[in-house]
């Protein structure tokens, strides 16, 4: 038999076990209850007869004193059997014969035994408050043990005014005082004791006979349950088990039309059974594609392992070609810088070489100068591209005033503003924090975009550069605007692109090798910013560079100058 269905059986037979239990435990409380009702109904009526009895006797007493205490004669000869000895004296021997305690007590007893104890000093505070009460009881302790306690009032009648009637203090026939009571005054009560032994041994012994049937009836539901769960679920499931199992090594044939089911179990085996053949003809199909993919999937393999080869012989061939176009990049550009140079130094030489010099021979010598060094900052260019492209360039970063930055640049293009006669200005706000960067990477990012604006800017055209801080964002922003022949807004997005200018009309016109905007675009990259462009066809260009002020622009600001 399967740990699992042993574990199905046991977890229901132990399920129903609590059931049963709970159910047996409600019972016994329940007949406790019950029983302890029963029990004490019946010691009320008990009590409550006797009460009636020894009324009866004392009643008896009182109407027959003069009999009593009178002889035939007609001459009063007391004889000292009055109603409280009589039914004190029955009540004692009631009491040896059952069991019972029978006392008669009020407030202020005139015997000490007769004090009320704190159960009847409770009775009589009650009777007093309400006439109208008959009797109190209930299950409460004498002795030390509980019982069943019971009282009934008893009233003062015409009969007894000759002991406790008028006037109060006057001795009566037995020498006590008289009380001074009234008729309908509380003389006292009737205080019956009963031991309830007998009554809780019956109910401890009907308990007990019901926990005994209920429990051999729950012993015996249970062996039919248990076997009835072996019969109909465990043992067909066990069954279903172990052909599971075998379905679990391989092999799919499996034969369920002999297993001991009914039902939804009977119903499961034939719907496994299905399964089990359904897949076997699907494994079969299966095996059958399996083997035709697997011819397919190592033409595939070749395949893909030939245009792996081819690929990386492609690759291998643009690196090849990269390295080379940066390696003829970087050497043309050195060949190239170091006669430039050259060119640069003697164009200034003649400028301050002093004598007479026509204005054609002035202006040839500024020309040379100032195209010179408009193609040294095309090769410049040119070798930062390479450097950014091997990953060869590094920034070096170190505390920058941007005031220092653009008056460098200017000094570089003043040549060039001078030539084209531009109205050139630049402002540099006064909460502009000291940045850390590259401070030749950013004075090459001002030139480029000062010198792009210069090459679009007609003569007596006007260019504006402007440095800002952005608190809220924690940037510097340097701004560039010109009024020249602006962008066409399905430009815009390639301008930052190498070797590329808005249309080969402007390329023949202004000439460039479009790396100016690019190095720029990559320099501030470079330094976690950004730049972007606003521009409109004949209306100029703003072009703005956004550069983190780093973490402690906010110490600056707040220091005192």
């Amino acid at each position: 038999m399967g740990l699992n269905n042993v574990r199905i059986r046991t977890r229901f037979v132990i399920l129903l076990v609590g059931i049963l239990a709970v159910s047996l435990l409600m019972n016994v409380v329940w007949i406790w209850m019950t029983q302890q009702k029963q029990a004490e109904k019946e010691m009320h009526e008990k009590a409550y007869v006797l009460s009636q009895q020894m009324d009866a006797a004392w009643e008896f007493m009182v109407i027959n004193q003069d009999v009593i205490n009178y002889d035939a004669n007609g001459e009063y000869n007391f004889k000292k059997l009055h109603c409280s000895l009589v039914g004190k004296s029955i009540g004692k021997l009631f009491g040896k014969k059952t069991g019972y305690t029978v006392r008669y007590t009020n407030f202020n007893p005139r015997n000490k035994a007769d004090i009320p104890d704190e159960f009847e000093l409770e009775a009589l505070n009650l009777f007093a408050e309400d006439v109208n009460t008959s009797e109190f009881y209930k299950v409460s302790e004498y002795a030390g043990k509980d019982a069943f306690r019971y009282t009934a009032p008893m009233r003062i009648e015409e009969n007894c005014l000759e002991c406790h009637g008028e006037p109060a203090g006057e001795l009566d026939i037995l020498g006590y005082p008289k009380e001074g009571w009234e008729i309908g005054d509380l003389a006292g009560i009737v205080s019956i004791v009963m031991p309830i032994d007998m009554y809780t041994e019956n109910i401890q012994s009907n308990v007990v006979k019901q926990v005994g049937y209920i429990s051999l009836l729950t012993l015996s539901i249970i062996m039919v349950i248990y076997y009835a769960m072996s019969k109909l679920v465990t043992r067909p499931l066990n069954q279903l088990k172990n052909a599971m199992e075998h379905v679990k090594t391989g092999d799919l044939k499996v034969d369920l039309k002999d297993i001991d089911a009914q039902g939804e179990i009977r119903d499961v085996a034939d719907h496994f059974e299905i399964m089990t053949k359904e897949l076997q003809t699907l494994y079969n199909d299966l095996e059958t594609k399996v083997q035709l993919r697997t011819q397919d999937l190592a033409h595939a393999k070749d395949t893909l392992e030939s245009q792996r080869i081819q690929l990386e012989e492609v690759n291998r061939r643009l690196r090849e070609d990269n390295q080379y176009k940066s390696d003829f990049l970087t050497i043309i550009s050195h060949e190239l810088r170091t006669p430039l140079t050259s060119i640069i130094a003697f164009a200034e030489v003649l400028e301050k070489v002093s004598g007479d010099k026509s204005p054609k021979e002035q202006k040839m010598t500024q020309e040379i100068r100032a195209n010179s060094q408009v193609l040294l900052r095309m090769i410049n260019n040119i070798l930062e591209i390479a450097r950014i492209e091997a990953g060869k360039q590094e920034l070096i970063i170190e505390p920058i005033d941007l005031v220092d930055v653009i008056n460098a640049v200017e000094n570089v293009v003043e040549p060039l503003i001078e030539k084209k006669n531009i109205s050139y200005s630049s402002v540099i706000d006064q909460d502009v924090p000291v940045i850390e960067g590259d401070r030749e990477g950013l004075k090459r990012i001002v030139e480029n975009l000062v010198s792009n604006a210069l090459k679009f800017t007609p003569k007596g055209g006007e260019i504006k550069v402007w440095v800002s801080y952005d608190q809220e964002q924690n940037e510097v922003l340097i701004n560039v605007q010109d009024n020249g022949i602006g962008i066409r807004k399905e430009d815009q997005p390639y301008i930052f692109e190498k070797f590329v200018q808005s249309d080969s009309s402007i390329h023949r016109q202004y000439n460039g090798s479009g790396l100016g905007l690019a190095l720029a675009k990559e320099l501030a990259e470079l330094h976690g910013g950004w730049i972007k462009v606003v521009s409109e066809p004949n209306e100029g260009s703003l072009f703005m560079v956004g550069i983190p002020a780093g973490e402690d622009n906010e110490d600056w600001l707040h220091m005192d100058f």
